[in-house]
């Protein structure tokens, strides 16, 4: 079994109700989508889409200090979805920071949603979800849960939120089951007491290398972190150079790693020096890191890089958004009349290894090997180093994070 990456990124937004008004009179919320779900538009305007969520959840990346872990997709998709419910300034807002285009954004949402899923073809599993969970006295506006079902594939679910162990349990289930037990815990029951709407979406995926790592090559070595400290950590090694993409950047590498499928790649960026990846990153933007295939040439890579683990513990995306002009007490008045946001949280988890690996051979041949042709680069990733997972039919970064120091 190939060395398996397995990710998931989980973001809940959750509204209440100013406390002079009224939620609006509709009918009674149902589990099941109230619209159909739109096949993707070839006219929208996706490319613009993927550019300003890419944009957006680099700026949140660069927010977080030290091992960094997040979702620029899941970010994105779950403020696209808010973005039909929010007032007129707020709205403005949310476009000034994520870019969404101005005509059709969640036709372009839709699109490359379903563009994404495509990539889900065994063994590769890559699944993005969305669920509104309202308060069972609560009603969205039709428009807006119209919106919802066509663009974004999402349900509801409703859940007394004034019961808030069993509100936050509720909710924290389902993302458990979507991301496969990743990320048990989004909510806590303070968190959705007596709210009147909770807004979660998920993106797991589970992807082979190509070209896999051998557990019997992987191997203990020294990782020197940015402030000179060596930790040791297993690091996995390549059998001989293998044809790889790669772009020679100024004071760093970029080698890809393709996973099974052919839709989706790592793209591990290590710079030259141990300390010098936050002046590799001022270098770098969404549309420099998602340019590197374009950039790239071809050759013999040989690649050794950590066995690693990271998680986001569900973190506050007002710390982010904020001092961008998006504050809690945003208005969404297109969901109910008097909605606004109180909370918005992310979190997420990566694992990279070559679990399942097992295999076996009998042989009573002898053959002499010749030796291994010699490598156009060699990258040893002992030093912090950027990696990012893309979407290469659409370009959108689906995962992206910053390993300063494995196993803290």
């Amino acid at each position: 079994m190939a060395a398996a990456t397995r990710l998931i990124g989980s973001l809940v937004l959750l509204c209440c109700v100013a406390a002079a008004c009224g939620s609006a009179a509709t009918p009674s919320i149902r589990l099941e989508p109230l619209a159909d779900r739109l096949p993707a538009d070839p006219e929208a305007p996706t490319d613009a889409w993927v550019a300003g969520v890419n944009a957006a959840g680099w700026d949140f990346h660069r927010h977080l200090v030290g091992n960094a872990v997040s979702s620029p997709l899941s970010i994105g998709t779950a403020f696209s979805l808010s973005r039909a419910g929010a007032s007129g300034d707020s709205g403005a807002v949310l476009d000034e920071i994520f870019g969404f285009p101005e005509v059709d954004p969640h036709g372009a949402a839709n699109a490359v949603d379903l563009m994404v899923a495509e990539a889900s073809v065994e063994p590769t599993t890559l699944e993005v979800a969305t669920r509104l969970f309202p308060d069972d006295e609560f009603h969205p506006l039709p428009a807006f849960l119209d919106t919802a079902s066509a663009h974004y594939g999402t349900s509801t679910q409703p859940i007394d939120t004034a019961d808030e162990d069993a509100a936050a349990d509720t909710v924290n289930r389902w993302v458990s089951e979507r991301t496969r037990g990743l990320i048990p815990k989004i909510v806590t029951p303070p968190i959705v007491r007596d709210q009147r709407l909770v807004l979660a979406n998920t993106v797991y995926l589970k992807a082979d290398w190509v070209v896999p790592f051998l557990s019997e090559l992987t191997s203990s070595g020294p990782f020197t972190t940015d402030d000179n400290r060596s930790v040791t950590v297993p690091f996995m090694h390549d059998r001989e150079p293998v044809p790889r993409r790669y772009v020679l950047l100024d004071g760093a590498d970029a080698v890809e790693l393709p996973y099974q499928g052919g839709e989706l790649a790592m793209w591990l960026v290590v710079p030259h020096d141990p300390a010098g990846l936050p002046a590799v990153e001022e270098t770098l933007d969404a549309a420099a890191l998602t340019g590197l295939p374009a950039a790239a040439k071809e050759g013999l890579v040989d690649l050794t890089m950590p066995k690693w683990e990271q998680t986001l513990p569900p973190t506050d995306l007002f710390e982010w958004l904020c001092p961008l002009g998006f504050c809690e007490g945003a208005a969404f008045d297109r969901i109910a009349p008097g909605i606004f946001i109180t909370a918005a949280l992310h979190g997420a988890k990566v694992i990279v290894d070559e679990k399942g690996t097992e295999a076996a051979a009998a042989t009573a041949m002898g053959f002499a090997e010749s030796g291994p042709p010699p490598a156009d680069l060699t990258i040893v990733a002992d030093r912090p180093f950027l990696w990012a997972i893309v979407h290469e039919g659409t370009g959108a970064v689906l995962f992206v994070g910053r390993l300063v120091e494995p196993g803290a």
